[in-house]
């Protein structure tokens, strides 16, 4: 009867080469490295696990097609976990700046309003500084802090109005509003960030 297989234990102690590449017809150094013990791989200073059973770069694993590892601690400020695209800007946007996909400004991402109509429903959050007509990183779903930020814990996050890009844990209710969630808070200063599709706008 075969044994069934497990997965092996992390290695302890790589033994790092290089694979080659060439150069003007020689072999040349990369800086992709496997190991001889284990047979990781690793881009310059960050190892890749590849296996049967996980896919493994840095502390963020994916072991399975059901477990994405995001990270929700996130230690430092200004920073986010989770799937992320680069997109290109309307206009300036700064870190915590939530948005819409403007199609009909060229497919750029703006700050999205609660009582703007055309500037909803937001569909994700500005993660770095972007200039306008510059691309940058936009968090689509996963979790950000800010140490600027005061949230009730466990209450949910809506987009706000006044300043547009803003959030608000308490639902907009003038006539026109529009009730978009965009997630819950974590932490005061994290949110679970994971912008419904849908709204409901007040008449």
């Amino acid at each position: 009867m075969k044994e069934k297989m497990k997965e092996k234990k992390d290695c302890k102690n790589h033994k790092w080469i290089p694979l080659l590449g060439i150069d003007k017809n020689k072999s040349v150094p990369t800086s992709l490295f496997t190991c001889l013990k284990c047979g990781d791989l690793k881009v310059g200073v960050e190892t890749i696990k590849i296996s049967r059973f996980r896919l493994d770069m840095g502390n963020l694993p994916i072991k399975s097609v059901s477990t994405v590892g995001i990270n929700e601690t996130l230690a430092s400020d200004h920073t986010a976990s989770g799937i992320i695209v680069s997109m290109t800007a309307g206009e300036n946007l700064v870190f915590g700046d939530f948005v819409y996909f403007d199609s009909a400004g060229g497919g750029k991402c703006k700050k999205a309003d609660a009582n703007v109509a055309g500037t909803y429903p937001c569909i994700g959050m500005a993660i770095a500084t972007i200039s306008a007509d510059a691309a940058g990183d936009i968090l689509l779903h996963g979790t950000a802090r800010d140490a600027s930020w005061a949230w009730a814990v466990g209450g949910v996050v809506y987009l706000s109005k006044d300043p547009a890009g803003g959030a608000i844990q308490a639902q907009p209710a003038a006539s026109g509003d529009i009730i978009q969630v965009l997630g819950i808070a974590t932490n005061a200063t994290r949110i679970y960030f994971n912008p419904s599709a849908d709204y409901l706008t007040h008449t």
